[in-house]
């Protein structure tokens, strides 16, 4: 598929690729956003910003159910997770740019990530059950899957240069 094709299809005449970063950023920050209003809704003054580490140990002698406060903690980790992933996807999204890869691919990818995180916080938090906390995994797969492929294709393209 050329440049000139990319160029041409709509949508694809700017690379919208390193957006994905600050997208990524909203995302991971999500779980914690919500595990923070719920917890105070719940529980007010559950969360102490001016002490937030201390706030999740306050989580245990709070009075709220034990399914709401297990949300709460998956709801801490999944923010937490995104955090530990979202580094290693902007340095595959940004050594994927600086190899000129095709925009396509970039788009893909990045979207692939993007959804895939949201899913995964959803799962992270919503699913309670051992038997289904394997889609968790596979929604974690798919998002390191597509910064995998990041790397990949960048280096293929570095592959091919006369050094």
């Amino acid at each position: 598929m050329s440049y000139a094709y990319l160029a041409s299809t709509p949508g694809l005449k700017f690379n919208y690729s390193l957006f994905s970063v600050p997208a990524g950023w909203v995302v991971a920050m999500s779980p914690l956003w919500w595990a923070i209003g719920t917890a105070n809704s719940a529980s007010p003054g559950t969360y102490n910003n001016a002490n937030p580490g201390d706030s999740w140990n306050n989580l245990e002698s709070a009075p709220i159910s034990s399914q709401l406060r297990k949300r709460i903690k998956r709801a801490v980790a999944a923010n937490n997770n995104t955090h530990v992933n979202l580094p290693l996807f902007a340095a595959g999204l940004v050594a994927a740019n600086a190899s000129h890869v095709d925009s396509f691919s970039l788009h893909l990818y990045s979207t692939t990530f993007l959804l895939s995180r949201i899913a995964y916080n959803l799962a992270y938090v919503l699913i309670e059950d051992d038997a289904k906390s394997y889609i968790r995994t596979l929604l974690y797969f798919g998002g390191l899957g597509s910064t995998l492929a990041l790397y990949v294709k960048a280096a293929l393209k570095y592959k091919a240069l006369p050094w």
